[in-house]
């Protein structure tokens, strides 16, 4: 069995940020600047931010990859809905 520390536990369940220091990855919204939308993460949000992420990396511009990843935002905007109300 393994054993994880909480920080991680919770980055798996969607309840904090990625340890890895990238606060937005994983924020229900666009990066950190909306504030009002508070700090929801989820793992349907941090997929959706996997897959624009990857679009990103294979050489797609931010618009192509956010359109690729537009399957994955009603998921995650529903995931958002449920985590803050």
């Amino acid at each position: 069995m393994i054993e994880l520390p909480a920080i991680e536990l919770s980055s798996v369940t969607g309840g904090a940020p990625a340890p890895t220091g990238d606060n937005a990855f994983g924020r229900c919204g666009p990066g950190t600047s909306w504030k009002f939308l508070g700090n929801v993460y989820t793992p349907q949000c941090r997929a959706h931010d996997a897959a624009v992420r990857a679009g990103e990396a294979n050489g797609g511009s931010h618009v192509l990859a956010q359109i690729r990843a537009l399957p994955l935002l009603p998921a995650a905007i529903g995931s958002y809905f449920r985590a803050r109300f």
